[in-house]
């Protein structure tokens, strides 16, 4: 009877355990952990805050800039609902409507607009869960990190970009 009580009770203890979330625990909401993330995923970046207190990442692949910005967040706006990457370009007639277009009618995860200005930005934007775990958001920015490749060679020749797709 004694060899039930404890079993019974290590069951119980193990499931409790199973069902905890340490302090310290991942948690894909966080902008300091899509941070630690990103620094191992071929990228660097550094975590800001801007003039409303909201964090942002400024990140950077090879010789490219890329935001991170995380939006709809608590109170103490360390834990947001909305993440949304994005990349842009303030050189003039980089790209035109009608290639935006295009690129938006080939480039499912990753659509792109031009600004006030026409330069041409691209953005993925994603809600993150606490159920995320850290090989998904390795799989996420990897798909950002892809696009970003891709945004440049066709902002770099958006004639040529498409020939070769």
């Amino acid at each position: 009877m004694t060899f039930r009580i404890i079993a019974g009770a290590a069951a119980l203890t193990a499931a409790l355990l199973a069902f905890a979330t340490p302090a310290s625990a991942f948690d894909a909401r966080k902008p300091a952990d899509v941070l630690a993330v990103l620094q191992t995923n071929g990228a660097s970046g550094e975590l800001k805050t801007d003039d409303k207190g909201l964090p942002w990442i400024k990140g950077l692949v090879g010789k490219l800039i890329f935001e991170v910005n995380f939006l709809k967040c608590d109170k103490t706006k360390t834990v947001c609902d909305l993440v949304v990457y994005q990349l842009g370009w303030d050189d003039d007639d980089l790209v035109n409507f009608e290639q935006v277009n295009l690129w938006n009618r080939n480039a499912y995860l990753c659509p792109a607009y031009l600004n006030t200005d026409n330069h041409p930005y691209a953005w993925y934007a994603l809600r993150p869960s606490v159920n995320d775990r850290r090989e998904d958001v390795v799989a996420q920015q990897k798909e950002w990190l892809s696009c970003v490749a891709d945004f440049d060679d066709f902002t770099s020749a958006p004639a040529t970009y498409f020939k070769t797709q």
